[in-house]
């Protein structure tokens, strides 16, 4: 202790708030301040004029999260059934365990660079390797990233002259040029050519995989569930008969649970429901409670493919995001989340079934992670803005079928809600 009566370390923390105040109170002007009070409607004004339009937004501005619930700049509330395309997480908003590990980070250390090893990432690392197959990690910020060095991975692990990769219709990989090339005409259209040699066949089709292996074939990739095609899950018999395909021929096997884990679909990762074992996992989205990680998952057999200056990310698995990472995989052990995705979802597809909706076709996945099939002639999309109207967020995929994907984290007391004001809107 010093003569102020604080620690050095508690003293130095004071001083760097002190500064950051000061930086404040000189650097933000008055346009700044005006913008943390605007409304939906400035917000999506502004964002027009400043932001390239190439997502489609909505014209709503979400400005504040807390768990199962996000507010507007208008002051409206939702229940957040869609959590940001899964990147919401299983966790929900601002969980205040990765909350805490977020900020306790930040005044730690931010960026070191790979060229160094920092903590949060080793911890991440041993989190997921443990609770998959083992193996090594590389980490980066997005699945498509991710997938990315999947590929590397893959064409460098089979050999010289080795270079094709087989995936399935309705699939989604990513929109960086080398997983663009894995994933439907539909998003390739204008970005042409694609990397050569790439094959899609249809989903769940052993005998199509079969008959597009060539000397040149390099491994194949699939999703456990297809989260972008419509929510289509496979049997166990072709996923455990595609596992014994690759390693008859020689393939390497990558499984995409970018949409599918951690924890989503009550397995740690959902090729799990399947009793196999990928040579290679990509995961991302809810993996970092919120914040920017992925990885790609290398078993043992493959773990040193990549080897210096094969593959980088500058800022991949940065302390920041990492801690976040595993502050989310510690929850989902500490509050037994696995268990909850199952019980979660067996309440779902029971209110669904009680209601008896007379367009609804199909429902489809597993946990908290759904799809629901209309009529071809039904859009969804109309469903999603009626039930954002009356305060729940839901997501489509494809033009006939609803996403549901609420946080493993949820009340009871909110499921319910958010599944009332579902089933109102349907019966409408």
């Amino acid at each position: 202790m010093n003569r102020t009566g604080f620690s050095e370390h508690t003293k130095a923390h004071l001083t760097r708030l002190l500064e950051g105040l000061i930086f404040l109170r000189r650097n933000v002007g008055i346009k700044d301040k005006e913008l943390a009070m605007a409304k939906n409607a400035e917000l999506v004004e502004l964002t027009n004029k400043y932001l390239i339009e190439n997502y489609g937004r909505l014209p709503v501005a979400m400005v504040r999260g807390s768990g199962a619930k996000i507010w507007d700049a208008d002051g409206k509330k939702y229940l957040d059934f869609f959590a940001g395309f899964g990147a919401g997480g299983v966790t929900g908003h601002c969980h205040p365990a990765v909350v805490s590990a977020v900020k306790a980070q930040a005044d730690e250390l931010l960026c070191c660079g790979n060229l160094f090893t920092n903590a949060p990432q080793v911890e991440l690392a041993r989190r997921i390797t443990e609770n998959a197959f083992g193996g090594k990690v590389f980490f980066c910020h997005s699945g498509a990233e991710a997938n990315e060095a999947a590929i590397k991975l893959v064409r460098l692990a089979a050999g010289t002259g080795r270079y094709k990769i087989i995936s399935f219709n309705d699939c989604f990989h990513g929109r960086t040029m080398g997983s663009l090339s894995l994933t439907p005409e539909s998003f390739q259209k204008g970005f042409e050519p694609m990397l050569p040699g790439n094959v899609m066949v249809d989903y769940g089709d052993l005998d199509a995989v079969a008959e597009a292996v060539d000397d040149e074939t390099a491994g194949v990739f699939v999703e456990p569930i297809q989260a972008e095609g419509g929510m289509n899950e496979p049997t166990v018999e072709f996923m455990q008969s595609l596992r014994a395909m690759c390693d008859e021929k020689n393939l390497l096997l990558v499984c995409d649970e970018v949409w599918t884990a951690p924890a989503r679909t009550g397995k740690w990762f959902a090729h799990q429901h399947y009793g196999i074992t990928p040579d290679i996992m990509t995961v991302a989205k809810a993996i970092g409670g919120g914040l920017p990680v992925a990885a790609c998952v290398a078993g043992p057999k493959y773990a040193d493919v990549l080897v210096p200056g094969t593959h980088g990310c500058t800022l991949g698995g940065n302390p920041l995001c990492a801690a976040a990472g595993a502050a989310t995989m510690k929850l989902i052990e500490d509050e037994n989340l696995l268990d909850r995705a199952e019980k979660l979802g067996g309440q779902i597809i029971k209110t669904i079934q009680e209601a008896k909706i007379p367009a609804l076709r199909q429902v489809r996945g597993k946990g908290v992670m759904f799809g629901l099939q209309f009529d071809p002639a039904r859009e969804a999309k109309p469903i999603m803005l009626a039930c954002m109207d009356r305060g729940l967020l839901v997501c489509v995929a494809k033009n006939n079928v609803l996403r549901l994907a609420p946080p493993l984290t949820i009340t009871e007391a909110e499921l319910t809600a958010g599944m009332e004001i579902l089933i109102d809107v349907l019966k409408r």
